[in-house]
């Protein structure tokens, strides 16, 4: 729901809108001059089927990993939207990436800034901002957003027919199949075939989150040959935002012989549920990583959890940080290329 203050802002920018609209009619549609453009695509998103056109110029970017995953098919936004959430690696990693790229980074929800660029195309991925504010958006320029519950993999792909870069993403797609495949044979021969694995996190004083089998890891568990535990849905997909809550009577509910703590923004300072006696983890394997990254979305953090995954449970490496994110958006770029 919108507060008060977001009434009042939003009225204002709908009178900005308006003078906008008058100037794109008298120039033309952004959308119908766009350098880059073959024609239009109809996308399945997240508020239904959209009719967009298909352009790599003049993009608007929700959030940054949206802008990260143009950026590694090649194509370059204008603008990006910042995470609001702090101390998560893979989340600074992507406003690295991006300032370095040079996409300007901007206050999410800022319809005013919208306005001024002109984008021929907006993009982004599913949150409560895009919920609150995609009506608003519609009225500036063609809008498309990724449906939360579906796949890196249909992100990326429906990413590449929006801007006409498919042959890319399906090149980082297969890239990073086989990389998978290659993860998935060490893990066979070291035994961990059919391996239960728990995905969770503190979430805020006495609340816990077990993450389902969607977003990125999900998917990629499966692949790898992992099984989920059925304890709080983990063997689950498609809710709405990849996970749900857990009390903390409930806590030992979430202990599997592989155990992947997911930390950062997502404590709201709580402490360290290792640390918690309900968590009895006794002799199983146990991994603390980035909650930017494990709860993300896209295909930027597919090699991120592989790496993780290679250091808990084979001793190869170490768990990602800040710094890594840089290495792996040169691998999917070059993949792409």
């Amino acid at each position: 729901m919108l507060t008060t203050s977001h009434r009042r802002r939003l009225a204002r920018v709908v009178a900005a809108v308006a003078v906008s609209a008058l100037v794109l009619t008298a120039c033309g549609s952004a959308g119908d001059t766009a350098a880059g453009q073959s024609g239009r695509v109809t996308l399945a998103g997240a508020y239904g089927e959209v009719t967009v056109p298909v352009t790599d110029q003049k993009i608007w970017a929700l959030d940054p990993s949206t802008a990260t995953e143009l950026l590694q098919v090649g194509v370059r936004p204008t603008h990006s939207g910042r995470f609001t959430h702090q101390g998560d690696a893979a989340f600074e990693a992507r406003h690295d990436l991006l300032a370095k790229e040079g996409v300007t980074l901007v206050e999410p929800g800022k319809l005013e800034l919208v306005v001024q660029a002109r984008p021929a195309l907006i993009i982004g991925a599913q949150s409560l901002s895009s919920d609150e504010l995609v009506e608003e958006l519609k009225k500036i320029a063609p809008v498309f957003v990724v449906k939360g519950s579906v796949t890196w993999k249909e992100t990326l792909s429906q990413l590449g027919r929006a801007t006409g870069h498919d042959k890319q993403a399906e090149a980082i797609i297969k890239h990073l199949g086989q990389r998978t495949a290659a993860v998935r044979a060490d893990l066979d021969k070291a035994g961990y075939t059919g391996e239960t694995v728990s995905l969770m996190s503190a979430c805020g004083a006495g609340s816990f989150c077990a993450y389902g089998s969607g977003r990125s890891a999900g998917p990629l568990l499966a692949e790898l040959g992992f099984t989920r535990p059925a304890a709080h849905g983990q063997d689950r997909s498609g809710t709405e935002y990849g996970y749900t809550m857990v009390s903390e009577e409930k806590l030992g509910d979430l202990v599997a012989p592989i155990v992947f703590v997911l930390t950062g923004s997502v404590q709201y300072g709580a402490p360290d549920p290792l640390g918690n006696p309900l968590f009895k983890v006794g002799d199983a394997k146990v991994g603390k990583v980035d909650f930017g990254a494990w709860y993300g979305a896209s295909s930027f953090d597919v090699p991120w959890i592989l790496a993780d995954i290679r250091a808990v449970l084979l001793g190869d490496g170490e768990i990602t940080g800040r710094k890594g994110g840089s290495a792996y958006f040169d691998e999917l770029k070059k993949a792409a290329a």
